[in-house]
């Protein structure tokens, strides 16, 4: 019999699965198949697994369970927990070790001791987890390939679900096949949009969904010599399903004597036909009673299990378990798990039908004694939770204390499931959780809350809040301004600015006094990010009136430059950044969204170098104390303040981190940021149609979250200008800007604007115009400081770059030596290059000459493909035979200029590290510094670099 004879009725199926498997080589591929129950998922991936191995393909296969759904990353343990045990020195030889110890908290094979401390929960730690766990897939499947098949994934834990959306997003690099087969109707909404974006559709993602069998096919299925009315009969009843058809056939259904009939054993099953409910009930129910409860208690025990713990539960005798075990195999109703001892149910309707057949005081006892035999042979609380919760009664202290424990243990990885046993615990214990030994009420319920907040659940966790202030904290505690920030921040992420901003205002009305300039500086915040400067400005305003000597007075001053509404004439107090220097940790972990923005204010006076020191000290204070929401924005600010150096490669990584995090806490509003500093990114590494659709992306994000709208508008219509989509793009940024004024954006995006749209008016005849934006930008300048008024000068060169190009070229030199200075590192390199197009009009090719080898000096500092690509035409033009390599190119090794050439090529990371005997992890790293040395973040513009003789 071969493989393809056997899946009756699934042939094109069956050849686009074992395709995906043939084409490893080229990569990794993700394969859906999508069915209702019973329809032949499991079977396909049976078959599918047996013809990998023939293919001599490592095939790790897992399946999720309805009654283990909130077990963190079971699923994947199943399926890679024995192989990782054996290979775990060679595994962890090939991974990092952070990443190592990170994974050591989900395999026991790679745990080690000790382990360092995790913040708990921290959407970047899970962030981390995820991208380890794919290096860890990435590992395994050195040298041959990796096929992992997931059955049931509608099931999986919602640790799970994140690790499968990372994936579905950023497949593993090199031969990895991710199969995953799940039903349509009972997956998770997460898990759903998932898997229905359109990532890579056709090339390395297939969808296969499994329709009813044909009559003829059921005819085929039952075998020769079947009576052809039986098969209409059984056709009609199964709607074509293979696994109704087989439990019909079971218990005897024929034309003649038709269905069996029974009660329904399982109300949860009243979605599938009457027929077959009772055809699994009847097939139940033919076991003997020693059977049917050693069954019962394998449904209480797990999706797999040992002899020994059925025992226990089922409270049999060990020779009377194995009668019952020869029985239930024989009737095949259980199967042997290969190569180990333990069983499992044949397939997971009948567990249900099992488990919801079961009495529900007997199923508390079971679960009682299973959760007490695991606490005797040492199982950690995370492994005995899953039973404590479905069997501790009220008042139980332990209980309550093992789950708490679990929850705590698992809150890194899973929040989700943190979560929810911690509200068990609550619920066990109603009144003071302090006078039963725990922590305190107030502690565990906000626990809860961030554990929602980090799992994406934002609306139960500001529902929990509620519950916080509302209930818990009196107004004079002071836990209480810390809890009504991060609830404030909830109903935000929520896209609920209105109603943030009024929870705060109610709680100046309640909090008069001394401590309202900290709420006034925190509406101030939600003002700047819905780009409502004029409003964050009168805030910062009252807040200096109010409380003129304080520190929040000095915050205040410090930022009222961001909003473009300052008064220069007043010198201020302290420079923006060096406020944090005489701020401590425990003050600025209070109010971090607040010192972001003092960080991004001192970009202007201080430059990029300073203010990204002290943005990484705050980012290391929101991994301190666990706040994750807010590490998408510093990651975000990051990555566009390394932009400013320069230094792309770098930046890029870091927007893409906040990226995930910000998908993984399910918040339009930091996605919004992520997305268009990533656009920005796209734009200086000259990917245009990657910052176009990721630009798209960020507008339509910021329009769900009203934050960050003009600015993500902004960002496109630039990626539009650098695509030659010109005449749209200055369109669509002064409409970002609000009008020609262009008074709803922020000072430095306003001077970048001028600038742009400036250049573009001289280049098409309208001098009127690009004064406009020239007088603009010199009103928006401060003039002492150093970047603003670089930009303004830059902007001042195209209006008469073409009657007075000496004069031009003067206000050039000068931009690009004060943007120099200030580290704004491409504008400066842009105005070096204006300046020797000037200097050439003007018959100074000395001049030119000099100013170009200050732009090849400014820009060996980034990595701005775009940038570099213009410095290079330059160079040819002006000195023919002498053009430069591509950035960084004479810096590659030997290893790294072998691995550009196939790059160039066009082979894929997988085949060049079967030609040049090397792991895909190592070819990874070399990718990633080619890369970063060719100033390109994508194979594509490497390739397409590379190609054209660039290096």
């Amino acid at each position: 019999m071969t493989t393809v004879q056997a899946m009756i009725g699934r042939d094109t199926e069956w050849r686009t699965a074992t395709d995906a498997v043939r084409r490893l080589d080229e990569g990794a591929q993700v394969v859906e198949v999508v069915g209702e129950p019973g329809i032949g998922k499991t079977r396909l991936l049976a078959e599918l697994a047996a013809y990998a191995r023939e293919q001599k393909l490592l095939t790790l296969t897992g399946r999720a369970t309805e009654f283990e759904s909130e077990i963190p990353y079971a699923l994947l343990t199943e399926a890679l927990d024995d192989h990782v045990r054996r290979h775990d020195e060679a595994l962890r030889s090939r991974l990092a070790e952070d990443d190592a110890h990170r994974l050591g908290d989900i395999f026991d094979g790679l745990r080690s001791r000790p382990q360092p401390a995790v913040t708990p929960g921290d959407a970047a730690e899970r962030y981390r987890v995820l991208r380890a766990l794919r290096r860890l897939l990435e590992s395994i499947a050195e040298p041959q390939g990796l096929v992992l098949i997931l059955d049931d994934v509608h099931w999986c834990d919602p640790a799970t679900t994140d690790l499968i959306d990372y994936l579905v997003r950023r497949p593993p690099a090199g031969p990895v096949l991710l199969v995953l087969a799940y039903r349509p109707v009972q997956t998770p909404a997460r898990l759903r949009a998932a898997l229905a974006a359109d990532h890579t559709a056709g090339r390395i993602h297939h969808r296969l969904v499994l329709g009813p069998l044909t009559e003829a096919d059921v005819s085929r299925l039952l075998g020769p010599g079947t009576d052809s009315r039986d098969a209409a009969l059984l056709f009609r009843l199964s709607a074509g399903n293979p696994l109704y058809v087989d439990a019909l056939r079971r218990c005897g259904t024929t034309a003649d004597r038709g269905a069996r009939t029974a009660d329904d054993p399982a109300p949860a099953l009243a979605a599938l036909p009457g027929e077959v409910r009772a055809a699994l009930g009847a097939e139940w129910e033919t076991v003997g009673p020693d059977s049917r409860l050693l069954a019962s208690a394998a449904a209480v025990a797990g999706d797999e299990y040992e002899p020994v713990l059925l025992a226990e539960v089922a409270e049999l005798p060990a020779a009377a378990v194995l009668r019952c075990l020869d029985e239930l195999v024989g009737r095949d109703l259980f199967h042997v798990v290969s190569g180990t001892g333990r069983l499992r149910f044949r397939h997971p309707l009948v567990r249900h039908v099992v488990y919801a057949s079961t009495a529900a005081g007997w199923r508390l006892g079971a679960h009682a004694r299973a959760a007490a035999y695991l606490e005797r042979v040492g199982a950690p609380p995370r492994a005995r939770a899953h039973h404590v919760a479905r069997s501790a009664a009220s008042g139980d202290a332990h209980a309550a204390g093992v789950l708490i424990a679990a929850a705590r243990a698992v809150g890194a990885q899973a929040p989700a499931t943190a979560a929810e046993w911690t509200q068990a615990a609550l619920r066990l214990i109603p009144g003071d959780t302090a006078r039963a030994g725990l922590p305190p009420r107030v502690a565990l319920v906000t626990y809860v809350a961030e554990r929602q907040a980090a799992s994406g659940h934002l609306a139960e966790a500001r529902q929990t809040m509620a519950t916080v202030l509302e209930e818990l904290l009196p107004p004079d505690d002071p836990a209480r301004p810390g809890a009504l920030a991060f609830t404030g921040v909830l109903i935000r992420l929520l896209g609920r600015p209105e109603e943030a901003q009024a929870l705060l205002t109610a709680e100046l009305d309640r909090r008069p006094g001394a401590d309202s300039p900290d709420v006034l500086l925190q509406i101030a915040t939600y003002a700047l990010m819905r780009g409502q400067l004029r409003t964050a400005d009168e805030r910062l305003c009252q807040v200096i009136a109010l409380v003129p000597d304080s520190t929040a007075a000095s915050i205040a001053r410090a930022m009222r430059p961001i909003t473009g509404y300052a008064d220069r004439s007043v010198e201020p107090h302290a420079t923006a950044t060096s406020l944090l220097d005489t701020i401590a940790d425990d003050d600025i972990a209070r109010q971090l969204d607040l010192f972001a923005w003092l960080c991004w204010t001192g970009l202007e006076t201080e430059g990029p170098s300073d203010s990204l020191r002290r943005l990484l000290r705050c980012r290391r204070v929101a991994v301190q104390v666990g706040h994750s929401f807010v590490q998408p924005y510093l990651l975000a600010m990051q990555a566009l303040m390394q932009a400013r150096l320069g230094r792309i490669a770098e930046a890029m990584r870091a927007a893409e981190e906040a990226t995930g995090i910000a998908r993984l806490l399910g918040a339009a509003e930091p996605l919004a940021l992520a997305l268009l500093a990533q656009t920005w990114l796209h734009r200086c590494a000259g990917d245009y149609p990657a910052a176009i659709a990721t630009g798209e992306q960020a507008v339509t994000a910021a329009a769900e979250s009203r934050g960050w709208l003009a600015t993500a508008q902004a960002m496109l219509a630039f990626s539009r200008i650098a695509a030659d989509d010109v005449q749209r793009g200055a369109a669509d940024l002064v409409a970002a800007g609000g009008g020609p004024e262009l008074a709803a954006l922020y000072p430095h995006n306003r001077l970048i604007a001028c600038t742009v749209l400036s250049e573009i008016a001289a280049k098409v005849g309208a001098p009127e115009s690009a004064r406009h934006w020239a007088d603009l930008a010199a009103r928006v300048a401060d003039p002492r400081h150093q970047l603003g008024h670089g930009l303004a000068l830059l902007a001042a060169v195209y209006p008469i770059a073409a009657a007075e190009p000496l004069r031009a070229a003067d206000l050039a030199e000068k931009s690009a030596a004060l943007l120099t200075e200030a580290e704004l590192l491409m504008m400066a390199g842009r105005a070096w290059i204006a300046a020797t197009h000037l200097r050439l009009r003007a018959g100074d090719r000395p001049a030119a000459l000099n100013n170009l080898r200050q732009a090849e000096h400014v820009t060996s500092g980034t990595d701005s493909a775009d940038l570099h690509a213009t410095v290079r035409r330059l160079v040819r033009r002006l000195r023919p035979g002498r053009a430069p390599a591509a950035p960084g190119t004479a810096a590659l090794t030997r290893r790294e200029s072998e691995i550009a050439v196939l790059i160039a090529a066009g082979q894929s990371n997988a085949e060049i590290a079967t030609q040049l005997f090397l792991s895909v992890r190592t070819v990874e790293t070399h990718v990633s510094r080619i890369y970063t040395k060719l100033g390109v973040t994508t194979r594509a513009a490497a390739v397409s670099r590379l190609a054209r003789g660039d290096s």
